[in-house]
C-alpha cells in the first residue's frame, strides 16, 4: 500500500496541486494526478500499470506518498480556493515589542493583541481556503499574552507555520516546545550595524537564538533591512549564515514608513542597496497566478483585528476578523502587471515589486527602483526603460517533471 505523507495535502488552487509544508514545495498536477493523489489520504493499493508506477515512484522520492503497511483514516478539507488564492497569511498576534527598533514600519508598540478565539478561527478560516503559509509576527509574537496556546493550536495545521522574531525571547527551553515548521530571525547587519538599530546586546542575543534553533533540528531563515551601516557587511552575514545552516535569507530594502516616514540617515539610495536584494537566496518557488503585480496571494491580519493587504496598509483596512477572511480578501484591490508604468524583460520575475514602496519613490502605478536595480535595469525614476541583464543570478524557470507534476 501507499498512502499520502502527513506533511502534505491536496490544495484545489488556480491549478490542482499538491502542498509539502514540510518543504514548503508546490507541486501543480493535472487533474488525474490530483485525483490519485487525493485518493492516496488515507490509503491505497499501489497501481500496476507502468506509467502509473513511474509517477508512484517519483512521489515516493519527493516525500508525497509513503509506503504503508495498512490504511489510516486521514480527514482531507476539500474546497477550492478563490482566484487569485489566498496562499500567504501575515498574523500580527501583538503590537507588544520589546525592542525600539529605528527602522520599524509599525511606529510605536502598543498593547494589543488576538484573543484565542478570533486567533483559532482565523486559522480555521484560511484552512479552508486552501491557505499554505501562516506567518506569525508581531511586535514581537512572543510578548503575547498567552503565546503558549497559540503554539499548540498551530500544531498539526494543515498549513506550513513560521515564526517572526527578533530573537531576544529563544531560550533553549522555549526553542525546545515550539510547534512551528520554520522560525524566522531578524538580522540586520554584523554587531555593529544590527546594535543601531536594536540596541546594544540585540545582535549576540539574536545569533544565539539561530545556534539554539539550529541544534533543535527546527528550519532557520533570516530577513535583513539594507540600511546606510550595513552595506560593507554582506559577505561576513553571507558566511555567518551558511555556518549556521540557515536555508533561506530574505533581503529588503525598507519603506519611508513608521519611524522612517520623516526620512533617516539609515535609509539608502535604491542604486545603493537595490543590487544587495539578489543576494537573497533559498524559499520554495510557488508559481504566482500570471498577470498580477506583488501581493496577489497575500494578506495580512493585525492585532486589533483589522485586515489589510499587508502590514504596510494596516491604517487601511478592508475589513476585520468578523467579517471572515473571504468577504476581506474579495475587498482587497489587487493590482495587474498591465496598469503598471514598468516595461523591462524583468516584470514577471519582480513583479513590479513593492507597490507601497513604490508609490513613496514614484508613484503608485510606477517602478519600484530597489527592484529595478536589483535586476540591473537602468531607471531614471518615473520614467520607463528598457532595462539590460546584470549578473545577479536570476534563476530560471523550474524543468517539467514526470507524471504531470510541473
Amino acid at each position: 500500500m501507499i498512502r499520502l505523507t502527513p506533511e502534505c495535502s491536496p490544495k484545489l488552487l488556480e491549478e490542482p496541486c499538491v502542498y509539502n509544508r514540510a518543504t514548503d514545495e508546490l507541486y501543480v498536477l493535472n487533474r488525474q494526478a490530483f485525483d490519485f493523489i487525493e485518493g492516496c489520504g488515507s490509503g491505497r493499493e499501489r497501481p500496476a500499470g507502468s506509467e502509473d508506477a513511474a509517477f508512484v515512484d517519483y512521489c515516493l522520492e519527493e516525500g508525497i506518498l509513503e509506503p504503508a503497511r495498512s490504511a489510516r483514516q486521514r480527514g482531507i478539507i476539500a474546497g477550492r480556493a478563490p482566484v487569485p488564492s489566498l496562499r500567504y497569511l501575515l498574523v500580527h498576534i501583538t503590537d507588544r515589542c520589546n525592542l525600539v527598533c529605528r527602522h520599524c514600519f509599525g511606529g510605536a508598540a502598543g498593547k494589543r493583541e488576538l484573543s484565542l478565539s478570533r486567533f483559532e478561527r482565523l486559522v480555521d478560516e484560511f484552512v479552508g481556503l486552501q491557505g499554505l503559509r501562516l506567518m506569525i509576527s508581531g511586535g514581537e509574537p512572543l510578548l503575547h499574552s498567552q503565546f503558549a496556546a497559540i503554539n499548540e493550536i498551530v500544531d498539526g495545521k494543515d498549513l506550513r507555520t513560521v515564526l517572526m522574531t527578533n530573537g531576544m525571547l529563544l531560550t533553549r527551553d522555549v526553542v525546545r516546545r515550539l510547534r512551528f515548521q520554520e522560525v524566522q530571525v531578524s538580522l540586520d547587519g554584523m554587531r555593529d550595524a544590527h546594535d543601531c538599530l536594536r540596541g546594544a546586546g540585540a545582535f549576540d542575543r539574536a545569533v544565539a537564538a539561530l545556534g539554539l534553533l539550529a541544534d533543535a533540528g527546527v528550519q532557520v531563515s533570516v530577513a535583513t533591512m539594507v540600511h546606510s551601516r550595513n552595506l560593507d557587511d554582506f559577505d561576513a552575514l553571507a558566511r555567518m549564515l551558511a555556518g549556521l545552516g540557515v536555508r533561506e535569507w530574505s533581503i529588503d530594502m525598507p519603506s519611508p514608513a513608521g519611524r522612517l516616514a520623516a526620512g533617516s540617515d539609515l535609509l539608502v539610495d535604491p542604486a545603493g542597496g537595490g543590487p544587495l536584494l539578489a543576494r537573497s537566496y533559498g524559499g520554495a518557488v510557488h508559481e504566482p497566478s500570471p498577470g498580477y503585480a506583488c501581493g496577489a496571494h497575500l494578506m495580512a491580519v493585525m492585532a486589533d483585528g483589522g485586515v489589510a493587504r499587508c502590514g504596510f496598509y494596516a491604517a487601511k483596512p478592508v475589513g476585520t476578523i468578523e467579517d471572515g477572511l473571504a468577504a476581506c480578501w474579495e475587498r482587497i484591490d489587487r493590482v495587474r502587471l498591465k496598469q503598471l508604468s514598468c516595461d523591462c524583460e524583468f516584470l514577471e520575475d519582480c513583479r513590479g515589486g513593492c507597490r507601497f514602496r513604490a508609490g513613496g519613490y514614484t508613484h503608485a502605478g510606477g517602478p519600484d527602483p530597489c527592484q529595478c536595480y536589483r535586476y540591473g535595469v537602468r531607471t531614471g525614476g518615473p520614467g520607463k526603460r528598457r532595462g539590460k541583464r546584470a549578473e545577479f543570478g536570476i534563476r530560471p524557470d523550474a524543468a517539467t517533471d514526470p507524471g504531470g507534476v510541473r
